[in-house]
Formats: C-alpha cells, sequence, structure tokens
C-alpha cells in the first residue's frame, strides 16, 4: 500500500522540460523574476522592513519601466545569440515557461550561476533541481561555481546547500548605477567548491 501511494506521488509530478532560452520567453522571464522576488523578498522584521512597495519598484521601476526595458533588452540578447556566448535556459511545462537559470562567467571570469528563478505557483514540483543541475551542466565542475543570493532568504540558501554550496563570508559588491530610491537586498555569496580529478596510476 505505502509503495503505491509513492508511485502515485511521483506519477503526480508533471514532466519538465529544459531548454535553452527564445527571444519569446523573454517577458515570462522576466514576469517570473519578479513574482519571484515579491515571494522571497517581502520582509515584516523590524530591522529590515521591505514592503512588498519596495520590492516592485525594485523590480519593475516607476511605471513598469525597469520591466518593460528588461524585456526588450532580454529579446534583442537572445535573438542575437548564436547559442556559443549566451547561457540562458528556462524550464518549461506543457509548453509553458515555469522557471529559468542564467549560467555565465563573470568579469573576473569566474563561473557562477547569475539567476534562478522558479514561478512561485510551480515550486516543489522539482522544477529547482532541473534547472541548477542544468546550469552545472553547462558550467563544469572542474572550476569553483559562485553565486549570490539575499541573506535572508534561507529556503534559497537551504536549497544551494542541498546541491554542495557554502557560505563564504564575503558580501556580494554592491550593485554600481543603482538609483537611491530603490531598496537594497543585502546578499551573501556562495560557492559549489570545484570537484578533484581521481588519478587513477
Amino acid at each position: 500500500m505505502g509503495e503505491f501511494k509513492r508511485r502515485s506521488h511521483e506519477q503526480e509530478k508533471p514532466s519538465v522540460d529544459i531548454v535553452r532560452a527564445a527571444p519569446e520567453d523573454a517577458e515570462a522571464i522576466c514576469d517570473i523574476r519578479d513574482r519571484a522576488w515579491l515571494k522571497a523578498y517581502t520582509v515584516d522584521a523590524p530591522d529590515l522592513k521591505i514592503t512588498e512597495e519596495d520590492v516592485l519598484l525594485a523590480a519593475k521601476g516607476p511605471d513598469d519601466r525597469f520591466f518593460k526595458n528588461r524585456v526588450e533588452y532580454l529579446k534583442k540578447r537572445l535573438a542575437e545569440d548564436s547559442g556559443q556566448n549566451l547561457w540562458l535556459y528556462v524550464a518549461k511545462i506543457d509548453g509553458k515557461v515555469v522557471g529559468y537559470t542564467d549560467p555565465s562567467l563573470d568579469d573576473r571570469g569566474r563561473r557562477r550561476i547569475g539567476a534562478m528563478y522558479v514561478d512561485p505557483a510551480q515550486q516543489g514540483k522539482g522544477v529547482g533541481g532541473k534547472l541548477i543541475r542544468q546550469a552545472l551542466e553547462a558550467l563544469g565542475r572542474d572550476q569553483d561555481i559562485y553565486l549570490e543570493v539575499v541573506e535572508y532568504n534561507q529556503n534559497a540558501i537551504g536549497f544551494y546547500e542541498h546541491f554542495g554550496f557554502v557560505k563564504t563570508g564575503n558580501p556580494a559588491p554592491p550593485e554600481e548605477g543603482r538609483p537611491e530610491y530603490l531598496v537594497t537586498f543585502p546578499e551573501i555569496e556562495m560557492v559549489l567548491k570545484a570537484q578533484k580529478k581521481s588519478h587513477v596510476p
């Protein structure tokens, strides 16, 4: 009986496809990021009060202009990409974008996961696990892999720790050119150490 229940539960999980992002995915990618921010970053702690309005303004900008600019910029990048330089993957369920990840090289040449977000309505369905595995496969495991995460987002920190990431103790560098009227989300750095090659005598 227990085995039957376990199998039935497994069958309920939807099929998740991971594919390279296309220009037509740009609006869904930006929308998912904003809704994931709203769920994860709104806090009511006395020492760090960040409201929904703060998060929405930081995500979308005045009159939604950040959102519109990001969509247009991303469409252009995806249209111009030859498949060699832009590593942006989306997760799809029944053809609909439900998450994405952005493995890349940073300005110091380090491998990093620049972003990874899942539609809040689709969390808990294995989407995040598939996305991070794809990111790690794209980057390779022969060098350290870095990422930045909001320091009070314990769900995300726990998720990355499950895949072997550890906190470096280094704060994330502040975002350059950020308007002063926008809230700043305090971030920390995490790293997944490179896999050591086994030497066969």
